[in-house]
């Protein structure tokens, strides 16, 4: 299985119209997006009670972290050990339940390594015009089910997600235009 979408130039220059990657914003319309971010992986890690939640970007070589809970101290990963790589490959949710069952998956370092992971299910960060930037993730060392109710809540967060970075495009253009966010904010 190819997992590099066909269109991944196309998808790579719009994740980088987003400009989220390697961001440690000094900003604080930019701290608050983060913010937001931090909420929501907190958020899906306590809705469905897994030590691992994150939001991932994936870029040409490596998958950013940006936000997550339980992987503390990690931002980033090789894409071709990611599943989230895989995640980006569909519109709809990507469920693992038993990671040992997959046999494509068995040579994965966080699987068949000392992290072993063993459920993964990931909603794709899709924009307005069909570009998947990366995915809401969610991690256990544990099998579980994962019912099609669980994939549309995911499914949600993951839209949460987009609308905030569409705000957070929104914001960063008009900056650059000389709009001060203050300014319009007290008018």
């Amino acid at each position: 299985m190819n997992i590099i979408p066909e269109n991944d130039q196309e998808r790579l220059t719009k994740l980088h119209e987003y400009r989220i990657l390697d961001t440690n914003h000094p900003n604080p319309v930019d701290a608050e997006t983060e913010g937001t971010l931090r909420h929501v992986v907190s958020l899906a890690a306590h809705l469905f009670k897994v030590p691992v939640a994150m939001i991932s970007f994936v870029d040409r070589e490596r998958v950013w972290l940006k936000a997550q809970v339980g992987l503390d101290g990690i931002t980033e990963v090789d894409r071709g050990s990611s599943l989230s790589g895989l995640a980006i490959l569909n519109e709809n949710p990507t469920v693992f339940p038993d990671a040992l069952e997959q046999p494509s998956l068995l040579a994965n370092p966080f699987v068949a390594g000392e992290f072993g992971l063993r459920f993964y299910a990931a909603a794709p960060l899709r924009t307005h015009d069909g570009f998947q930037l990366g995915a809401v993730c969610l991690v256990d060392r544990e099998p579980r089910t994962f019912s099609l109710e669980d994939q549309l809540t995911l499914k949600y967060l993951a839209n949460l997600v987009m609308e905030e970075l569409e705000l957070w495009k929104y914001k960063a253009q008009l900056r650059e235009e000389g709009y001060f966010l203050d300014t319009l904010m007290a008018s």
